[in-house]
């Protein structure tokens, strides 16, 4: 990422994400909840992506899980969206 964007990480001390739900975090549809509809996280990372951000999601060594956002300079988007 280049300089002046801005990094934002939640993490949390539960007991992280299954190792079989990983791959398929930011996967459309996917869910692992009864009434979930699975498009939360793919939304947010289409979204991310689209301004040239990146998001990711894993387990933390120390137990829990972490989600990083990278955002690129509010500059940087603009002169992509013209």
């Amino acid at each position: 990422m280049s300089e002046g964007g801005a990094i934002v990480r939640v993490v949390d001390t539960g007991p992280g994400i299954n190792a079989d739900t990983l791959p398929r975090l930011f996967e459309p549809f996917f869910t692992t909840k009864t009434d979930g509809m699975g498009l939360g996280l793919a939304l947010c990372a289409s979204l991310i992506e689209r301004i040239g951000g990146h998001i990711d999601g894993r387990n933390q060594t120390s137990g829990g899980a972490a989600f990083t956002i990278a955002l690129p300079p509010v500059e940087q988007h603009l002169k992509a969206a013209q």
